[in-house]
């Protein structure tokens, strides 16, 4: 039995050049599914990590498009295989496998396969990918800290190399006029100094070039399964990152500009959204119009994914309905729980109360109250503000030892004086410190809030809107002490709201993230209930249906003569 595994595995072609024994370590990992005709093998739009190898039986390959239309693309008999990118990437399934019979299928799953590669390294070098597989593997091995777990990478470009040697000519060709002039000078003269001083000139021009080199290198374009994001750095700390999910993409404009771009095949693509500013750009990249190809790809691909879901929910509720189990608008009980984490909540509330006001001069920049979180500016942001009066705050507490130190003075005229002084400047610290710890940025599951009050109560403005509304997110870290002390400012795009701007928060990057994952859940929560009323108001034509028929049922059966009473 082992020996006819093996050969399965070999029919593959990316197991086709290992050796035997790797061979058999991987047979050992196969496990043997059985499948009655009629059952799912695996569905659309769900994550893969495992490949199959039909034994026996056969299957149909069912594929649903972004218009919700079902094709039958293949079927599978004895000896085919299928899931060779789930195995090797985890993506998600481009199709639904069906059982046409019953059927034996051999499966090896990646969380398996992983480890056996990591204690035979040598086995990655002989595993035979497809090109373009193999592309994409390479690239899912990069992870950020701002992807969500089941994020995965699909494009990550820089700016085309030819554009690193343009940048490059002017310094190159300084460093090669150096070398030649202080040559010249040394065969002139045979000077030691001449080439001390080709060296200290090429310092400048090739200082120049690594500047510009890292500075290329960090401009980075990303297209996830999720967003398009545009990440540029400078090796000073200055850092910009503009993103937006894919369901916000209106369009995507290509141009090729020179003969340079086109004989280099390099060009921009410029993204577009709703929002008023809204676009993200990619500049001089390799293959644009492969790029512009793959995000619609991933556009078209995130749309089946919602029709099988909609589509696996409806047959779901179907089912439900002619079991005579169909029940709606039940509210799910509050489980005790719940009810304990409520109390537990309202309890740590009332403690918290006391502690308010030691709180006061020492605000938190980020917290959590129920489903909202809450930023404010960083500290840095106070540092102007309070600048003036805290220097006239020092200067009158300096000037009022001094005085009572040095000079003849009398204690009490100088307290006076120094307590009118202080009576004056304090309020106005503390009405800047105030000014400053009142304006806050939120984020609920629904809503981002930007809110700035003035103290004591005075004017108050407020701005909302909704997360569905917001098209791209860009934040900027303004300098190299911005990277250092991790501050920064995040501008969120929305349709028909304008921009929200969170200026200076602590970990610009963590808020983007955080918006982002709100963003996509109050989108994933709409998707669902929008299906779910289309669900119920198609089974409620089911219902109207089944009366009916029923009705039409009992009208045309005739009816039952009375005995005759004797």
């Amino acid at each position: 039995m082992p020996n006819d595994l093996v050969k399965h595995i070999q029919q593959i072609e990316l197991f086709a050049e290992l050796r035997r024994d790797d061979l058999k370590a991987v047979a050992n990992l196969v496990r043997r599914e059985k499948y009655e005709a009629g059952e799912l093998v695996c569905r659309q739009g769900e994550n893969g990590h495992s490949v199959y190898i039909v034994e026996s039986g056969e299957l149909r390959v069912l594929h649903i498009d972004a218009q919700g239309i079902e094709h039958e693309v293949d079927t599978l008999e004895p000896g085919e295989h299928f899931g060779e990118t789930s195995l090797l990437l985890g993506e998600p399934r481009d199709a639904t496998v069906e059982a046409i019979e019953d059927t034996v299928l051999l499966r090896l799953h990646r969380d398996e396969f992983d480890p056996l590669q990591d204690e035979r390294p040598w086995m990655r070098n002989r595993l035979q990918m497809r090109p373009d597989v193999a592309q994409k593997h390479r690239v899912r091995r990069l992870r950020f800290k701002w992807q969500d777990p089941d994020e995965v990478v699909v494009v990550s470009e820089h700016r085309h190399n030819a554009l690193l040697v343009r940048t490059l000519l002017v310094p190159g060709l300084l460093v090669v006029a150096i070398v030649v002039g202080c040559g010249y000078w040394y065969s002139q003269s045979a000077s030691i100094r001449s080439l001390i001083c080709a060296f200290d000139l090429c310092l400048i021009p090739l200082g120049l070039s690594l500047y510009l080199a890292v500075d290329h290198l960090d401009d980075i374009y990303i297209v996830t399964n999720k967003r398009v994001v545009r990440r540029e750095q400078t090796p000073f700390g200055r850092e910009s990152r503009v993103e937006a999910p894919l369901r916000t993409i209106q369009d995507i404009q290509e141009s090729r500009i020179g003969p340079w771009a086109r004989a280099f095949d390099f060009g921009n693509l410029i993204i577009e959204t709703a929002g008023e500013r809204g676009h993200v750009a990619f500049s001089e990249v390799s293959n644009p119009g492969s790029i512009r190809e793959i995000i619609f790809e991933q556009r078209e691909r995130m749309a089946a994914g919602v029709k099988v879901a909609e589509r696996a929910a409806i047959r779901d509720d179907m089912r439900r309905y002619f079991d005579r189990q169909y029940r709606r608008g039940e509210a799910p009980a509050p489980t005790p729980a719940a009810d304990d984490k409520r109390r537990r909540a309202r309890t740590l509330e009332a403690l918290r109360v006391p502690l308010h006001v030691f709180r006061y001069f020492l605000p938190a920049l980020r917290y959590e109250e129920g489903n909202t979180i809450t930023w404010r500016k960083h500290w840095i942001a106070l540092i102007k503000p309070v600048a003036l009066p805290t220097l006239l705050i020092l200067v009158a507490s300096v000037a009022a030892v001094l005085v009572l130190t040095l000079g003849p003075w009398r204690t009490l005229p100088v307290a006076i004086g120094y307590g009118i002084v202080i009576a004056i400047l304090f309020p106005w610290w503390l009405w800047r410190f105030d000014d400053w710890q009142n304006d806050i940025y939120q984020v609920t599951f629904t809503r981002i809030i930007d809110v700035e009050r003035l103290p004591l109560f005075q004017r108050e403005e407020r701005r909302e809107a909704s997360l569905g509304m917001i098209q791209n997110i860009s934040l900027e870290v303004p300098s190299f002490l911005g990277r250092v002390l991790n501050y920064g400012s995040v501008t969120i795009e929305t349709a028909g709201a304008g921009a929200f701007t969170f200026d200076l928060v602590k970990d610009p990057s963590g808020v983007q993230a955080e918006i982002f994952r709100r963003m996509e859940a109050f989108q994933k929560r709409q998707d669902q209930q929008a299906a779910e009323r289309r669900r119920y108001e198609m089974l409620d034509w089911f219902a109207v249906y089944d009366r009916m028929r029923r009705s039409s049922s009992s009208a045309a059966r005739p009816p039952i003569p009375r005995q005759q009473e004797t």
